[in-house]
């Protein structure tokens, strides 16, 4: 779920303790995985070998990438780290952190450790240096940041963990290398979960004092209620649909468009209309979470809560562009547009539609040093570079599992 957490935003510190770990990968293992909460059957991981010939290699260190497609993904992540030998240190959104006192001293004692996702948390980058440097836990970092539901298909990938681990490679020099290894998490259904996703858009439909139609195809009726959603979240918030356009991508972008330009002024950004939207939104939240983490800026910028709200707005728009399941309305995909639509529209996170399994991929580590010269500072470009460099792997790793697999997830809805 995409979100600014109301609350303060306090550092919350990794506290690992062997015997948490231990029993929380065994309750991962055979009971959380196949909860309601994440129903996985089965996790087929793909490159174990490769990942521990270079795990062999003395005083190597790691920063594990994965994508982020659904909010099962630090559960799976954490059951493939146990196949790697591996105890992950989590970089997680303070948001997890503040949802009770519990979980947030269980995810410490599993060594996860918060970062204000929204602004330059200095703090969190320390604790991921610091834990680069002693190499005793692999770093875990998802560069997209929230989840996105669009599993076959990477959303840009933040700087930070590019930063961090090329920052970690300069300092250590050329005798302990680290190693960034992309992993691929592909989703799919095990099951024919259609009735339950139809269910899902029929329930969807009524909120919008509309019904479902049985003879119009699948893309068509979620193009239509998504529009309806979309022009119902633009009046609350003062704005409209353009008019007399029938392009859909076009007229999210429009939409979205007006609302950033608003956001722009209000934030006292200069636009800048040759960035891409996701980066104007990027640069419009960073801008927004430091005000309201400031409490002297809060109390001038009193409507900081309302621009918030309107920043989230136009990102989870955006979400809905492309052409994702259009291009390729497959059961997997009309299941996460649907999903998405849902949390978008409720707020609340829904347990999948049905049984599924994951096709992961450890992607070929990438080692640090050939990226980093001792002389000369990490430089902007480098971190870009790199960063790409995370996005094409995971992405390639992506289509590949995609070209293997006949669940029922792959086929046409």
């Amino acid at each position: 779920m995409l979100e600014f957490s109301d609350l303060p935003y306090k550092f919350v510190p990794p506290k690992p303790n062997n015997l948490i770990i231990g029993l929380g990968r065994f309750v991962n293992r055979f009971i959380g995985l196949k909860c309601r909460n994440h129903r996985l059957k089965e996790i087929n991981v793909d490159g174990l070998k490769k990942f521990q010939k270079i795990a062999e290699e003395r005083n190597a260190r790691f920063i594990i990438l994965p994508n982020h497609p659904t909010h099962s993904d630090p559960q799976v992540i954490n059951e493939i780290c146990r196949r790697m030998d591996k105890k992950p240190s989590f970089m997680a959104a303070y948001d997890v952190f503040a949802r009770s006192k519990f979980i947030s001293w269980f995810m410490q004692r599993t060594g996860a450790f918060s970062v204000d996702r929204e602004g330059s948390d200095r703090k969190a980058m320390k604790c991921a240096a610091q834990i680069l440097d002693e190499g005793q836990y692999p770093l875990v970092i998802f560069p997209e940041g929230n989840v996105y539901f669009c599993n076959d298909r990477v959303t840009p990938f933040a700087e930070g963990a590019a930063y961090i681990g090329l920052r970690a490679q300069h300092k250590l020099g050329e005798d302990e290398p680290v190693y960034a290894v992309p992993i691929s998490l592909k989703y799919t259904f095990v099951e024919d979960v259609r009735e339950n996703v139809i269910s899902d858009l029929k329930e969807i439909a009524q909120k919008y004092n509309t019904s479902l139609s049985t003879e119009k195809p699948i893309m068509e009726e979620i193009t239509r209620i998504s529009i309806l959603t979309l022009s119902e979240y633009l009046q609350k918030h003062g704005h409209s649909l353009p008019e007399n356009n029938t392009n859909v991508d076009n007229l999210i972008n429009d939409a979205v468009e007006q609302i950033i330009i608003k956001l722009e002024e209000e934030a006292g950004i200069k636009s800048n209309i040759e960035q891409t939207l996701i980066s104007r939104i990027r640069k419009i939240r960073s801008k927004i979470h430091s005000i309201r983490i400031d409490m002297e800026k809060q109390q001038e910028h009193a409507h900081a809560t309302d621009l918030a709200d309107e920043a989230m707005l136009a990102l989870r728009i955006l979400g809905y562009s492309g052409g994702y399941a259009t291009n390729n309305p497959s059961l997997d995909r009309i299941a996460e547009t649907v999903a998405r639509l849902r949390e978008d529209i409720y707020s609340v996170w829904a347990p999948p539609a049905g049984k599924r399994k994951v096709l992961a991929k450890i992607c070929q580590p990438i080692d640090l040093r050939n990226y980093v010269n001792p002389k000369e500072k990490v430089s902007k470009d480098t971190i870009l570079k790199l960063t790409e460099e995370f996005e094409k792997s995971i992405q390639n790793g992506i289509n590949e599992s995609n070209a293997k697999n006949r669940s029922h997830g792959s086929k046409e809805f």
